[in-house]
């Protein structure tokens, strides 16, 4: 009988996902700031690229934790994939 096969990795995991987030709001963060002409641009500056921040540490610490994306050929054996239900 054949063997069953692995399911495709799509990368919809919460970690690539929220890895992607971080990222989009890295690069949306210098137009954030060049836009924002107010008189207490100096406030929003800190609130901005605290949300950026925020935004990497999150990635950091959503399983599995560290700066790797997970992917399902890994040698390492806890950097697979993330799933909420199985195959």
């Amino acid at each position: 009988m054949a063997e069953k096969k692995k399911s495709y990795h799509q990368g919809h995991d919460i970690k690539s996902l929220v890895i992607n987030l971080a990222t989009a709001l890295l690069f949306f963060l210098p137009f954030a700031l060049y836009y924002d002409i107010k008189e207490q641009q100096s406030e929003n500056v800190t609130l901005y690229c605290g949300v950026v921040v925020g935004g990497l540490l999150l990635s950091l610490i959503v399983p599995p934790v560290g700066w790797t994306r997970p992917h399902p050929y890994t040698d390492m054996p806890g950097n697979v994939p993330f799933k909420f239900r199985r195959d």
